[in-house]
């Protein structure tokens, strides 16, 4: 069961993504207790999470602004995702079995069913839902947070410097990498299918 701070979290994490509010913008308990017609600590306890996340920083006796990241940070996690990803398929590439496979296939499907092309935030939901998936078929706990959290950085970066400047041919773009790489995994072409992967990432950075 969705508790009210986790309902408190999750919208005021959307309305960041999806450009409601600007890195001037002030956020205080006060408005946010009236906009979501609750009480002070869910609210609070929202707040702080979000801080701790990185998203947003507080100004005392003020509010909470949002933490804003350089273009540089974005590069750096794109740098690390694409040393990352393709290295961790390569090696774990015997790990993968065929009801994987299915999966991402699947899962690839409803994305291109379901998703808002003209939304960015469902376009980056998707994109972040199929390369996770893929990292849960190593079975390393550990590689899966990092790769997490480096997408969670990422859309935040590319957020407020992007999101204005959206266009549906990137989700087109996206699919259709997605779909090149099902291809080779199904194959079993472990080169290309790294490549791909390098690819997907490498088309990002040059976005």
């Amino acid at each position: 069961m969705t508790t009210l701070r986790q309902k408190v979290y999750n919208s005021i994490k959307l309305d960041i993504v999806s450009g409601k509010y600007s890195r001037d913008d002030i956020l205080n308990e006060k408005n946010l207790m009236l906009k979501y017609n609750i009480s002070k600590a869910p609210v609070r306890d929202a707040l702080i999470e979000l801080c701790n996340e990185g998203v947003l920083r507080s100004i005392p006796r003020l509010g909470y602004v949002m933490v804003s990241y350089s273009k540089e940070y974005l590069d750096g996690i794109l740098k690390l995702r694409k040393f990352l990803e393709p290295t961790y398929l390569e090696e774990n590439w015997d790990r993968i079995t065929d009801e994987d496979i299915s999966k991402l296939e699947s899962l690839h499907r409803k994305h291109l069913e379901e998703a808002c092309r003209e939304d960015p935030v469902s376009y980056w939901n998707t994109n972040m839902d199929f390369h996770l998936t893929l990292a849960s078929f190593y079975h390393d706990e550990y590689f899966y947070e990092i790769l997490e959290n480096a997408f969670q950085k990422q859309m935040l970066v590319f957020s407020q410097y992007y999101w204005n400047n959206w266009r549906r041919e990137v989700f087109d773009i996206y699919s259709h990498q997605h779909s090149e790489f099902l291809s080779y995994l199904k194959s079993r072409d472990r080169k290309k299918a790294v490549l791909e992967l390098r690819k997907d990432i490498e088309y990002f950075m040059k976005g």
